[in-house]
């Protein structure tokens, strides 16, 4: 019995150690984010651009990460790898306007001043709405306001009373087509994201050709930090679009995607 009792304590105290062990070997990402915003206070950006760089790797993908670390590399004056961080944040979160504010200073130290082909009235506002919400938004709004119209529509099948009858069936139809433009909107937001494959150049100056290939003609110089469309890629070259229309290939090493 006595051995017994032993055995047990001695099994207890061996869990005890392993879970004190497992529990110190799972590092909380919050210190780490908590420890790199320290660093940038104390304007110790590099070593806080290491922290929210492995943050990123570790995937904590989070609108404040991206932004902090935007935020890092505009301070030593890294301005491509600040503009692919802010663009990152925005394609969490679409309306933050402190990201939109800073990605405008880091546009303003860039060389290249590109004028944007007008679009048609109708396409510029319909992306811009898409756009407004992350497509994770928009699907968040179908939800609820589908969960919204079946508490009315349950409220107009049990109701005896007319008003509520009413009130539940158009009130019910009113949200379900409500969350099926939302749903519409979600579905849009993705497909965009996919047909706008975007990146941002890191070389200092390139060369765009009129071919993938180093012996076709070159058409017009870009520099770091500028914002393409990119439409295809092969094994070493990539074919972009500017805002302006203008299209060219370029190496697939000299831009990073957003």
């Amino acid at each position: 019995m006595r051995n017994f009792s032993l055995n047990i304590v001695t099994l207890f105290l061996f869990s005890l150690l392993v879970s004190n062990g497992f529990a110190t070997s799972i590092k909380d990402p919050n210190i780490d984010y908590n420890k790199a915003n320290e660093l940038y206070a104390e304007t110790k950006y590099n070593e806080a651009i290491e922290i929210y760089e492995q943050l990123i790797k570790d995937n904590m993908l989070s609108t404040d990460i991206f932004f902090n670390l935007g935020n890092a590399y505009y301070k030593v004056n890294d301005i491509p790898s600040a503009i692919l961080n802010y663009e990152k944040a925005l394609k969490l979160q679409p309306d933050n306007e402190d990201v939109i504010f800073n990605l405008k200073l880091a546009n303003g130290k860039t060389i290249d001043k590109i004028e944007a082909a007008p679009d048609l009235f109708i396409t510029s506002t319909w992306n811009t709405l898409v756009t407004s919400k992350t497509a994770d938004s928009w699907a968040y709004y179908t939800i609820s306001l589908f969960f919204i119209a079946l508490i009315l529509f349950v409220s107009y099948l049990i109701s005896y009373q007319i008003l509520i009858k009413k009130s539940g069936f158009y009130g019910g139809l009113f949200f379900l087509i409500l969350g099926l433009f939302c749903w519409l909107m979600a579905a849009q937001n993705t497909a965009y994201h996919e047909r706008s494959a975007e990146a941002i150049i890191f070389t200092e100056t390139v060369t765009i050709k009129s071919e993938p290939n180093t012996a076709s003609e070159k058409l017009f110089t870009l520099h770091e930090g500028t914002k393409i469309k990119v439409l295809e890629t092969t094994t070493d070259w990539a074919k972009i679009k500017l805002p302006n229309g203008n299209e060219g290939w370029l190496r697939t090493s000299d831009i990073r995607t957003i």
